[in-house]
């Protein structure tokens, strides 16, 4: 396979960008979807009715706001310096290697490598790049250093927290693989991938512009002894939806009754949207349109906030064709699925194995994922 070496780039600081999220009643036009000030760690095992909304998602219901369809003027500013702080920290961790470790750690942008992607367990799919078992600590610490780099500080906890749930797997959590494609310079496409088991973060980088998609979170257990629950608001949330809805609005949203054991998507390089199914965002009531806001918040919070706003303005440009689709059990720790989906994105969520405890999950951008549109 075909290496290239890298260059140096200098970068700036980047600042932050604070959104609120919305709701709105039902029959009115919904008000677009903005980020909510949910946190997304890891939150404590849940006891609430179905038809009760949980207090780790009660902040993105009760909020109301008027959102802006459009991002922010200075979010073109803040990406750039996005990017220029993601090549920086690339060249710090590529600096600290030795040939032999660069050497499986880089690929040519153009190689197939870049599509290559999973979320299985290295041991059953072998994964290519430079593993954090094979590295120094200062090594480690360049890596995770790029990895803060890359995401928001949400992004990060997360990913700590579905790689430290290796442990209870008795899998090493350590056996996750960095890997470089292309130069981190201005000019040229680039970009790095952080994978293993239940994670596989994109990062696609063309001049000022980053593409994060797909974005792959999953997580077993789904809660420890401990309380630890990396994907707590995803589940309580869906969950809550599908049992406040009655009657032919429930019907609407099931696609059928039993789960669909796994995303449909899988781990396809490029997407089309799937079959038109579900409950229509339009046709929920406030309460329920800010669980679909809270559960959407929980995969774009891990973004950097100039990234996650322009992802919410793809959500929002059109919000009445937006659908949320069930499949499976209405109880907690069932085997079920859900799908939220509109004319620019997929969210995929199954948990259907291991008697419902076992979370895989996935952000599709059906135009720019790995950066498509602009490689």
């Amino acid at each position: 396979m075909r290496r290239r070496k890298f260059l140096h780039l200098s970068a700036v600081g980047a600042g932050a960008l604070a959104l609120t999220a919305a709701g709105c009643a039902p029959g009115a036009t919904p008000t677009p979807f903005s980020p909510s000030a949910l946190p997304s760690t890891a939150v404590p095992p849940s006891t609430i009715p179905p038809n009760t909304v949980s207090p780790t998602i009660a902040a993105a219901t009760s909020a109301s706001s008027t959102a802006p369809t459009a991002a922010p003027a200075n979010t073109v500013t803040r990406a750039s310096s996005l990017a220029q702080n993601i090549a920086q920290a690339t060249t710090r961790f590529l600096e600290s290697l030795d040939g032999a470790r660069l050497d499986k750690a880089t690929y040519d942008f153009a190689d197939a490598e870049r599509f290559r992607w999973h979320w299985t367990t290295p041991g059953n799919f072998p994964r290519n790049g430079l593993a954090l078992t094979e590295m120094t600590q200062a090594q480690k610490d360049a890596a995770f250093a790029l990895l803060q780099a890359s995401v928001s500080p949400q992004g990060y906890q997360k990913s700590r927290e579905i790689m430290s749930l290796q442990k209870y797997l008795g899998n090493n959590p350590e056996l996750y693989y960095v890997t470089v494609f292309g130069a981190p310079d201005a000019k040229n496409a680039w970009g790095w991938r952080w994978e293993g088991h239940h994670l596989s973060r994109q990062f696609t980088v063309v001049g000022d512009q980053v593409i994060m998609t797909p974005l792959f979170h999953g997580a077993w257990p789904t809660q420890t002894d401990e309380g630890l629950r990396a994907m707590g608001v995803e589940e309580d949330a869906a969950l809550q939806i599908i049992n406040s809805l009655q009657g032919a609005k429930r019907e609407q949203a099931i696609i059928q009754t039993r789960t669909l054991t796994q995303h449909v998507t899988w781990n396809q390089p490029r997407v089309a949207p799937l079959e038109t199914v579900g409950i229509p965002f339009a046709e929920l009531d406030g309460t329920q349109q800010g669980l679909v806001t809270a559960i959407l918040d929980a995969y774009l919070a891990t973004l950097p906030p100039e990234i996650a706003a322009q992802n919410w303005e793809r959500v929002n440009a059109e919000v009445n064709s937006i659908r949320f689709g069930w499949a499976g059990s209405l109880e907690k720790k069932r085997p079920q699925y859900f799908r939220i989906q509109g004319p620019k994105f997929l969210v995929e969520y199954d948990n259907s194995r291991n008697g419902g405890t076992h979370i895989h999950s996935v952000w599709r951008d059906f135009e720019r994922d790995f950066g498509y549109h602009i490689v």
